[in-house]
Parts: structure tokens; C-alpha cells; sequence
């Protein structure tokens, strides 16, 4: 704090209680001159913190906001769930993973190779395969092996 200072905040707090003292004189309305030198006084004490106040500092850098992901462990794991049921008990196999199968080609088709599964079906069977393509049209009897799955799985990853 400089020596000059205080001297420039009462001087703003006179400047301010004679303002106001002149405004209230020139309505015709009397004020307590007490008033206005606690209203100075108040005007000059906050013009003096207002000039103290410095804003933070700009980052930098601005870290990325966080977006939690829907890709990842978790639907890995739900599928390795799924895949392993599916193994051992048919009817889940139809009911879920089967289902998965049918729609993870669909988006392959569509967002790699252009094509509908539903509106190009002969350009569609060929790309995917006889296995994959008997898998999607037909619901299955039985659940698949290990093997079995692996071929299918290796079918989707050639689309």
C-alpha cells in the first residue's frame, strides 16, 4: 500500500459526499451532511477494493472436457458374457446373442461398405459369407461351438 493512498480515498470519499450533498441540495432536499460523508466514504472504500481486485490469471491451457465413453470395457465385458452363455444354452444364444450378431453386421455393412443388409441382401450374402449370412436369415437350432463362433467372429472382422 502507497503513502498516497489513503489520501486518494478520502479525497474520492469528499468528491463523492459533496456529490451528493449538490444532487440532494439541487431536489430541493435537505441531507444530513453525516450522511453524506458515510455515503462517501462507502463509495471511496469500495472504489479502492474494487481497483484491489485483480481477476485470475487464463489458463494456459483448457484441459478437454470429460465425456464418458459407451465404447469400452464394460460392453466387452456384457458380450463375453452373452458369448459364453450363449455356448452352453440355445435359447439364449436366439434371445442374445444372436441378436447382437445380427446388428454388429448390419453397422459393419453399413458404415464400411456402404451397404444394406435389408435393401441389397445378394451383395450383402456375399461379403459376409455362407455361415454369417445362415446366422443373420435363419434362426439358429442349436448354439454354435467355439469354433464355430470364432469363424463368425473372424467373418465380421473381414467386412
Amino acid at each position: 500500500m502507497s503513502p498516497k493512498e489513503p489520501v486518494l480515498v478520502l479525497l474520492a470519499a469528499a468528491l463523492a459526499g459533496g456529490a451528493l450533498w449538490a444532487i440532494a441540495f439541487a431536489a430541493n432536499f435537505r441531507a444530513a451532511p453525516a450522511i453524506c460523508v458515510v455515503v462517501g466514504l462507502a463509495v471511496g472504500l469500495s472504489w479502492r477494493l474494487a481497483a484491489r481486485v485483480v481477476p485470475p490469471p487464463e489458463p494456459l491451457l483448457t484441459p478437454a472436457p470429460y465425456e464418458p465413453r459407451e465404447e469400452g470395457l464394460l460392453p466387452l465385458t456384457s458380450l463375453e458374457s452373452r458369448l459364453s452363455w450363449g455356448a452352453t444354452d440355445p435359447d439364449r444364444f436366439r434371445s442374445r446373442v444372436r441378436p447382437e450378431l445380427v446388428t454388429l453386421a448390419a453397422d459393419l455393412l453399413r458404415t464400411r461398405r456402404g451397404i444394406d443388409l435389408d435393401t441389397e441382401p445378394d451383395l450383402a450374402r456375399s461379403i459376409l459369407g455362407e455361415p454369417l449370412w445362415q446366422l443373420i436369415t435363419r434362426t439358429p437350432t442349436r448354439s454354435p461351438n467355439r469354433a464355430e463362433l470364432a469363424r463368425l467372429v473372424d467373418a465380421l472382422e473381414r467386412i
